[in-house]
């Protein structure tokens, strides 16, 4: 189908009467837990208006993975490096390793307590690099404990 000139017109027109006032006051987002701890308190505030939404922890990780989806979504298919970057690491979790017959790989799965379940792909050169870099470690961490006895 295609356009007249009048059409986009019309749109154009449409579209600059739906834009949002300047003037509107920017959204503020809050997520406090409630009571017991078991649920959590999702408030949501426009200028004077102000929309709360208790949510369990099934809906908490609705909404995780649905942020998630839409951030991977907004960033692109490309990857930011690592290299530099800050994290908090998971040091007792639950974890399988599964086999990925769609790209004949690996799927390291874990519990992240933050985040719920993850699961990292990994390619046949991704595993081999992993297990060679887990080796080292071990070497290393080895030879550490010989050197300088236990830490505690």
């Amino acid at each position: 189908m295609t356009r007249t000139p009048e059409a986009k017109d019309t749109t154009a027109q449409t579209a600059e009467t739906t834009k949002k006032p300047s003037t509107q006051a920017d959204p503020h987002i809050h997520l406090a837990p409630c009571g017991d701890g078991s649920h959590a308190m999702l408030t949501l505030e426009i200028g004077r208006k102000k929309m709360e939404v208790e949510l369990d922890q099934g809906k908490i990780t609705d909404l995780i993975v649905a942020l998630g989806a839409m951030r991977q979504m907004m960033g692109g298919n490309t990857t930011s490096s690592i290299e530099g970057a800050s994290f908090t690491p998971v040091r007792r979790t639950s974890w399988a390793l599964q086999l990925d017959p769609e790209a004949q790989g690996s799927i390291l799965a874990f519990q992240h307590p933050a985040f719920g379940p993850i699961g990292l792909a990994l390619t046949d050169a991704d595993a081999a690099r992993l297990s060679k870099g887990l080796e080292l470690h071990r070497t290393l961490n080895a030879t550490t404990m010989k050197a300088s006895g236990p830490l505690n």
